[in-house]
């Protein structure tokens, strides 16, 4: 007897086949998903970790943990009230810590009972003296750095009349603590030499941005402590962070004095013209020959013999940001690509013509460039534009932002072609940009053309794009969201200031960038309550959402937030007439609302 199989039987037979063989990546090796999962990023992973449970095993790995922050905003840190609470129940530990706006107690469990595991911590906003400061960082034996952001130190009495022995304490050094930061605080001289003496092994400080609201004599005495501080460590500072703070050749002198002082991160501001006898700036450049990061951004006076010596005494530089240093020249542009190991180069607001980019990327070592920032550069044209990214084809990052003159469809086409890994793109408000350059669609005249092959190209192609800032090209319409935005890694999205942006576009745009954390729709007229629900319908991972100015923007977009926006942390919505002012009381049903910024 012969069987005969109909062509139903076999398609039944090949769909148990195929079932058999499919990979079941659920039962992939711990050690093969933990190798897969560091190609993520921390929200991908955590989005991840969900799928099932030996995901979830792989995303507790030891050095995942180690890149998470606990970050808690605007609370009392009471042992008995949500979150810290619940924080004392957790079975996982917390080695990275930021507070904001949170008012400590004297006495908490937390601290005895995860301390141990702390290596960083942050406080920001904060009000803060001595005692709490002691009575934290007592159980954390383990803690390398500490930051004090925007933070009220308080009076100097309660610094100075603090006793030791109040809370059975005789030693208040901490020598674990390798790295200090006071960034954005207005310090004295008792808190800051009380902070200095508590952490004796420092290897890192950072006062960027400090004492900006105090007088000329208080802070002179301030940099004079500081000064003292660099003198009496010398032998074990590493890195030095002054960004914003602008010094005196005679502040500089002093750094230079210090004979046992080896910088490999140096960052100033100077301001002053540059004295003709014994400049102590040169000095000081010429100094640290293992200088790997220089940031010397707003510095008006730093001019094309300093960039001489930088050159000359500084080869393993690989981080150099002259940020509106415009005392510089091209011939100081040109030498600044002599060094052979830059990564990173920051030349935003520098005067200099097209000739020097042009000229100076032939003497450059072009694999090593990773990220360039031109802001604000007017003479950039297109010769220009194509040179950078034909010469730099390795580049991540590229910030061409208020270059109105220079990007143009054709530059733009350059850039798809050439520089595919790009992972951060800015080119706000470059007015020329139209749908055809970001589409290649309609294109007068095509990018790549030999013989009877003709082709253009597509923002799409960067397939790689974290970040994208498109703001004030006003020219874009939803054409190019429909049929040129296809990014499934693509995390922040700046499009504000497009006014022929609506729903269309967004249309598209929610289910072709999946991955959105960021969004910014400021400023554009046409969005209106069914773009907000198409976009808290589709991006679940949105946890900022920008609606500035946005006019028809009613309480029916309140709503659509509440109810499918569950992530949502940050909403600006400044000049929405329409809303009423219980904002934040309709969107209660977010309990991961930070923060709602209104007019």
């Amino acid at each position: 007897m012969h069987e005969y199989y109909t062509l139903e039987d076999y398609r039944q037979y090949w769909k148990v086949e195929l079932k058999i063989f499919e990979p079941d990546f659920a039962m992939l090796p711990t050690e093969l998903l933990v190798q897969i999962f560091q190609f993520l990023s921390v929200a991908d992973r955590t989005a991840a970790s969900f799928s099932c449970w030996r995901w979830y095993e792989a995303s507790k790995y030891l050095r995942f943990a180690q890149m998470k922050c606990l970050h808690l905003i605007g609370i009392e840190f009471d042992d008995f009230k949500a979150p810290v609470a619940n924080l004392l129940k957790s079975p996982h530990f917390f080695p990275v810590i930021k507070l904001t706006s949170v008012k400590l107690n004297s006495v908490s469990k937390f601290w005895p009972l995860f301390g141990p595991f702390i290596r960083e911590i942050t406080f920001e906003k904060c009000m803060i003296w001595r005692e709490r400061i002691i009575s934290v960082f007592k159980y954390t034996p383990n803690l390398h750095t500490a930051r004090f952001v925007e933070c009220d130190l308080l009076r100097d009495d309660l610094f100075k009349n603090w006793k030791y022995f109040d809370n059975g304490l005789v030693n208040v050094y901490f020598p674990g603590i390798r790295h200090l930061s006071l960034t954005k605080n207005n310090v004295t001289q008792l808190q800051f030499n009380v902070l200095i003496d508590m952490m004796p092994d420092l290897t890192e400080v950072n006062f960027s941005s400090c004492f900006r609201n105090i007088g000329a004599a208080e802070k002179t005495k301030i940099l004079n402590c500081i000064l003292t501080f660099i003198q009496q460590r010398q032998n074990y500072l590493k890195s030095l962070n002054l960004s914003g703070v602008a010094v005196d050749d005679l502040f500089l002198r002093g750094v230079v004095i210090a004979r046992g002082l080896h910088l490999e991160m140096l960052c100033f501001t100077y301001l002053e013209k540059m004295p003709r006898k014994e400049p102590a700036i040169i000095d000081l450049l010429r100094q640290h020959k293992h200088m790997h990061t220089l940031d010397l951004s707003q510095s008006t006076g730093i001019t094309d013999y300093c960039v001489d010596q930088i050159v000359g005494y500084m080869p393993g530089l690989v981080i150099l940001k002259l940020n509106g240093c415009c005392g510089i020249s091209d011939y100081g542009i040109q030498q600044i690509f002599k060094l052979h190991m830059l990564e990173t180069v920051d030349l935003s607001s520098c005067r200099f013509s097209r000739r020097a980019i042009i000229e100076g990327t032939a003497h450059s070592n072009k694999e090593n460039i990773r990220s360039l920032s031109l802001e604000l550069s007017s003479p950039l044209d297109d010769e220009c534009i194509i040179k950078i990214v034909l010469s730099f084809r390795n580049l991540l990052k590229l910030s061409l932002r208020g270059s109105a003159s220079c990007m143009t469809d054709c530059a733009l086409q350059h850039l798809f072609l050439h520089l595919p890994n790009l992972l951060y793109l800015n080119i706000e408000r470059s007015t020329k940009l139209t749908d055809a350059g970001f589409t290649g669609i309609d294109l007068p005249q095509k990018t790549f053309a030999i013989w009877d092959i003709e082709e253009t190209f597509s923002i799409d192609r960067l397939k790689r794009l974290r970040t994208l800032t498109v703001s004030g090209c006003y020219k874009i319409t939803d054409f190019t969201l429909r049929y040129a935005f296809r990014f499934m890694e693509l995390k922040e999205l700046n499009i504000s200031r497009c006014p022929q942006i609506s729903k269309q576009g967004i249309e598209k745009l929610v289910t072709n960038c999946p991955a959105l954390e960021y969004l910014d729709l400021s400023e554009c007229p046409n969005i209106n309550d069914s773009c907000i629900e198409l976009v808290s319908m589709y991006l679940k991972r949105l946890s900022t959402l920008k609606l500035t100015n946005c006019a028809l923007i009613t309480e029916d977009s309140l709503k659509f937030l509440s109810h499918h926006c569950q992530n949502l942390k940050y909403l600006y919505v400044r000049g929405c007439l329409k809303l009423p002012s219980d904002i934040m009381e309709r969107l209660s049903k977010i309990t991961t609302l930070r923060q709602v910024y209104k007019s």
